[in-house]
């Protein structure tokens, strides 16, 4: 579940349980598809705790079929085995009366979706700091056999000292548990690989190509791939975003990044990075020198006061990158059924295609029926 940080009002109108298990609450962090993360106090040592609690409408008969417990459940499982600096520790899975929640560290910083949100670029050793981090992070979940398989911004926290923290780890795939499936499409559009919307069996290197999209996006202040559902998973499939290099920024970007973010995100996972210390060793060389090992304090002092002032004077974000020679994407495809055809075979081509397609189904049939 990855946690949007919530209003000043909206955190004051919030429900507020006293307490999971021994852990007090205090107040509201964020809220996401899955639940609710809290803000709590663990009494037998005075530590504050982050808890992630899931929403009961998920876990009623009826929710059956979205399996949110398993995958919460995998949650715990999938973070709980890791232990790096990089990545938010869990300390406990629980289930108290009808309240299934996850006790993890918590981390008083800042979303890197709120900085990507707002189309802030970093500076260019900030943001290779950013991916370094990301990488030293891949490469211990990878070597426990765990795949993040959501790498994106609102994934990820950066500490007020500049570390790095990966969460969310919901939809993980821990190799050979057999916890996930592959033919059950789960993630973020845009940054999921191709080989998430195919038949193909897909592995650890789907992170290495949601770090590419990371990179660029934090490289130029825009994602690669963007639109409607269906425009998206297009673009991942089919199109090659413009080398950042080519684009008209202030400062410009590197050119000897270029070939580094279309490799982390070619199509074919052959074409990829093998792994994660290899991609961190062509991120070195490209840079030139060493990478720091944190985001730097400038930096996160910039980022803590556009955080306090981005209710009144959020800075607008730039307007997307597309890709040479293609089209602004068409509105999203959840639109009325088109004219001319028939309600049941479009009803029929849905069901054939939802296990290979999984929740973008629907997205993209009606949207190649109104290209037709």
């Amino acid at each position: 579940m990855s946690a949007r940080p919530l209003a000043l009002d909206a955190q004051q109108h919030a429900p507020l349980p006293a307490s999971f298990g021994k852990y007090r609450v205090t107040r509201v962090l964020g809220e996401g598809a899955m639940g609710v993360v809290y803000e709590a106090l663990d009494p037998d040592i005075h530590r504050n705790v982050a808890i992630k609690a899931i929403r009961s409408a998920l876990l009623a008969p009826e929710a059956r079929d979205l399996d949110g417990e398993s995958r919460f459940r995998n949650e715990a499982q999938a973070a709980g085995r890791l232990s790096h600096p990089n990545i938010v520790s869990v300390y406990e899975y629980a289930q108290t009366g009808p309240q299934r929640y996850i006790a993890m560290e918590y981390v008083a910083g800042v979303s890197l979706h709120e900085t990507v949100v707002h189309g802030f670029r970093l500076p260019l050793a900030d943001t290779l700091s950013v991916i370094v981090q990301l990488l030293d992070a891949l490469e211990c979940a990878h070597a426990q056999g765990v795949w993040h398989r959501d790498i994106k911004p609102a994934n990820l926290l950066l500490t007020a000292e500049g570390r790095l923290k990966v969460t969310d780890f919901g939809i993980a795939r821990i190799d050979g548990s057999g916890c996930t499936h592959h033919t059950t499409v789960l993630g973020s559009p845009g940054y999921m690989a191709p080989e998430r919307y195919t038949d193909e069996a897909p592995d650890a290197r789907v992170d290495i190509f949601s770090c590419g999209v990371l990179l660029y996006e934090l490289l130029t202040g825009s994602a690669p791939f963007r639109g409607s559902a269906g425009a998206v998973m297009y673009q991942v499939l089919h199109d090659e975003p413009p080398p950042p290099s080519t684009l008209p920024l202030e400062p410009p970007v590197p050119a000897a990044f270029d070939a580094l973010a279309a490799r982390a995100m070619a199509k074919r996972p052959a074409d990829r990075f093998a792994d994660a210390a290899q991609m961190r060793a062509a991120l070195a060389a490209a840079a030139g020198g060493a990478l720091a090992p944190r985001v730097s304090a400038d930096t996160m002092r910039r980022l803590r006061s556009a955080r306090a002032e981005a209710p009144t004077q959020a800075m607008p974000r730039p307007p997307a990158v597309m890709p040479h020679g293609s089209t602004p994407p068409r509105a999203a495809a959840s639109a009325p059924l088109p004219t001319g055809w028939d309600a049941k075979a479009l009803l029929a081509i849905e069901r054939l295609l939802l296990p290979q397609l999984g929740p973008m189904t629907r997205h993209v049939v009606r949207d190649a029926t109104r290209r037709s």
